[in-house]
């Protein structure tokens, strides 16, 4: 199926527009018609899926872009539809995802997936089977298979344009970082530390399945948010709206939940795509929660920026973190926590996705007179959108996310056997040395819920 972009006009570009009064200003932005691949003007059609929580924000983002027109919104939750509906009232609106492609398919030309973890990849995949362009949020799988795959077919359609969900990536000092390692500014690399306080409150870890069950509300889809995953009783407070990420049914936990925005730049610097074992160390993982804090060690095969030496991506989370020693770092230095330390002969880096310019430490001290790099100024949201017209790479493709986050879905699956060293054979997706660990690197989806390109 090709993209059949309509040409743009004008009352497209002031509807459309509206969705971005909430994330920025476009008054008195002069009107320009985007030229696509095809050498006229044009707009892209977006059917978004998933309008609630951080849809909310990735559907007013894409919608702000003056080449955009909303085509379609999807949510299992009818009162995320609704709003979303009063804001693009022309936007076709459905309950269930696959109705929308069934449906609506040829109406509309890229999407973008806000939903929870697990039905990341069973929609990303549907849309790249129909040359659609994608922008999932991150995690942007929930298992290692759904990675290797996502990234597999992405790369045999050079048509779509593809996004990871991690708008940090496109900030100022995760670019000003990304620069700096590729220049060589900590030398040889010889480790990395991320660390983040999640889950911190935020959604229960650590636990027991729920027990009981609750009626489902009027407004809920529960079959439809359920989805590939086994069926289990709808109970209040328990799961939806946002309490799943600790849930390995539905979620990734802390790790999958925050290590896409902190440790991305330097598996990006340094291509650190080959890992080669993974061990968990936690003490209340349970068959149905990840743990409520642990510390993930992660090796990868040497590259070049390491001199061929293995390297360790060291992982904290539930309020744990690294000794500033263990940096390189001065003792008496207060460290933030949902930060990256990266490790070398020379110089650490730190950078925190939020906190605007890198930090580099020489000899245990700040460099005071850093000069940083230029870097272009991007929006991860716009920037999707242009590759859609223009073929020209995202900050977070897939290519570059299925490897990263297949490496991530190891360490989650690492803490299903605290304490246990696995070693992993990237190349046949196995455990070579644990076989018990193999039925973990996929899943299968719920009956009725096949999705080609990914079931069997």
């Amino acid at each position: 199926m090709k993209h059949s972009k309509r040409p743009v006009n004008r009352r497209t570009f002031l509807r459309t527009s509206l969705g971005a009064a909430a994330v920025g200003p476009l008054a008195g932005m002069a009107w320009k018609p985007y030229t696509g691949r095809g050498g006229r003007a044009e707009i892209l059609r977006v059917a978004a899926i998933g309008v609630g929580g951080m849809g909310w924000t990735d559907l007013r983002q894409v919608a702000s872009h003056p080449a955009v027109e909303i085509a379609g919104l999807c949510d299992v939750d009818s009162n995320n539809l609704g709003r979303a509906e009063e804001l693009f009232p022309d936007a076709e609106p459905f309950r269930d995802w696959r109705e929308l492609f069934d449906k609506h398919g040829n109406s509309f030309d890229a999407v973008t997936i806000s939903t929870p973890d697990h039905m990341h990849a069973p929609i990303a995949m549907t849309a790249l089977m129909a040359n659609k362009s994608v922008y999932c949020q991150k995690p942007l799988t929930h298992t290692i298979y759904e990675s290797r795959r996502l990234r597999e077919v992405a790369s045999r359609k050079p048509i779509v344009a593809t996004q990871m969900g991690t708008q940090n990536a496109s900030r100022d000092g995760k670019l000003q970082a990304l620069a700096m390692l590729k220049a060589g500014a900590i030398g040889e690399l010889q480790a990395i530390h991320g660390w983040s306080d999640r889950p911190a409150g935020w959604w229960p870890q650590g636990q027991d399945r729920p027990a009981g069950s609750s009626p489902v509300p009027d407004y809920l889809d529960w079959d439809g948010w359920v989805g590939v995953a086994p069926m289990r009783p709808y109970k209040a407070d328990a799961y939806a709206p946002f309490k799943w990420r600790g849930i390995r049914a539905f979620g990734c936990g802390a790790l999958g939940d925050m290590a896409c925005h902190i440790c991305d730049t330097p598996i990006q610097a340094f291509k650190l795509y080959t890992p080669t074992s993974a061990i968990c160390e936690a003490t209340d993982a349970t068959e149905d929660m990840f743990p409520s804090k642990e510390r993930v060690v992660i090796e990868f095969k040497g590259v070049k920026a390491s001199g061929n030496k293995p390297v360790k991506l060291y992982w904290t989370d539930g309020g744990r973190m690294p000794t500033p020693q263990e940096l390189n770092i001065r003792a008496d230095y207060s460290l933030k926590q949902n930060t990256v330390a990266v490790i070398g002969s020379k110089a650490t880096l730190l950078i925190q996705p939020e906190a605007g310019t890198p930090l580099l430490f020489r000899d245990g001290d700040p460099v005071d007179d850093l000069k940083l790099p230029d870097v272009p100024k991007q929006n991860h949201w716009h920037q999707w959108v242009d590759a859609a017209f223009y073929g020209n790479p995202t900050q977070s493709s897939f290519g570059f996310a299925g490897r990263m986050c297949e490496t991530l879905c190891l360490g989650s699956l690492a803490s299903r056997f605290p304490n246990q060293m696995l070693a992993y054979d990237a190349k046949k997706m196995s455990f070579p040395d644990f076989p018990e660990a193999d039925k973990f690197v996929r899943t299968d989806y719920r009956e009725g819920w096949a999705v080609d390109g990914l079931s069997t």
